[in-house]
């Protein structure tokens, strides 16, 4: 029998097996890791149950995908609240477990983040950064309605070989 693939937030209780998935994303990495996964790996097992506690209160949600009781996926959404970044909600530390890729388990997971940031009202937009090198990241962006532009020196971002992309939501509301 088939496990069916659940999506949803993430909480104190994933703790354990979210860690043991971000320390699996870091595997055979030749780029840099993001900042954000990087100090969630740091704070340690013990320490990400804090992390995902601490995130609501920053504006930060993150998602799993589960298959039965296996973690196979999380990305994690931002909101910046500053002024230049209104309405926009950055996403980061998307990994989907090898076996998975390619499968609707990485489809179902950025649908629901942004299907939850449509129904939000105050996300506008979501920025999404991927390697220059990962041609299949860029096309699964693209696919889901991102579009390209080009990094800037200034952007949190840029700091290494990545392409930007955007997302212009709707919300449910104001598709009628």
């Amino acid at each position: 029998m088939q496990s069916l693939l659940q999506i949803r937030c993430l909480s104190e209780a994933d703790a354990s097996v979210y860690y043991a998935l971000r320390r699996r994303s870091t595997e055979g990495l030749v780029a840099a890791v993001e900042a954000q996964v990087f100090r969630e790996i740091e704070a340690g097992p013990n320490g990400i149950a804090a992390k995902l506690s601490g995130y609501v209160s920053e504006g930060t949600r993150v998602w799993g995908a589960y298959s039965g009781d296996t973690l196979i996926a999380a990305a994690a959404l931002t909101r910046e609240y500053h002024a230049t970044h209104c309405g926009l909600g950055v996403l980061w530390g998307v990994y989907v477990l090898p076996r998975y890729r390619g499968t609707p388990a990485s489809r179902m997971l950025m649908e629901s983040i942004i299907d939850d940031c449509r129904n939000d009202g105050d996300i506008r937009q979501i920025r999404a950064s991927c390697s220059y090198d990962n041609v299949a990241g860029q096309r699964f962006l693209q696919r889901l309605g991102f579009e390209a532009t080009t990094a800037t020196k200034g952007d949190a971002l840029c700091d290494g070989p990545l392409g930007m992309y955007y997302l212009q939501l709707q919300r449910h509301s104001d598709e009628s």
